[in-house]
């Protein structure tokens, strides 16, 4: 019987020993999966920034190509300008209601 209980006993510590190694690998796997994840963030965010520099960059470039050209053009640009400014007059009203 005794022989039996050590058996056991040691088939438990046994378990018990590799779920312990099993749940430290797992930890050190979250922590470099965090750090990952951290990381990427970051990129992201970077890179969202660089974004949104390109697009007011492109934005710039763009009103100033408008405004560099023929009257015609020029009367075009006003009207883009026109319906932007009554775009952002709803938002506004939109808002304020």
């Amino acid at each position: 019987m005794t022989n039996r209980y050590e058996e056991t006993l040691a088939a438990f510590e046994g378990k018990l020993q590799r779920l312990t190694a099993e749940h430290r690998s797992l930890k050190e796997q979250n922590a470099r999966l965090r750090e990952d994840l951290d990381r990427k963030q970051a990129e992201l965010m970077q890179a969202h920034k660089a974004l949104l520099d390109l697009q007011e960059n492109y934005d710039h470039l763009r009103m100033a190509r408008y405004l560099n050209v023929s009257p015609r053009e020029r009367r075009i640009t006003r009207q883009y300008i026109d319906r932007l400014v009554r775009e952002i007059d709803r938002c506004l009203a939109l808002l304020n209601e």
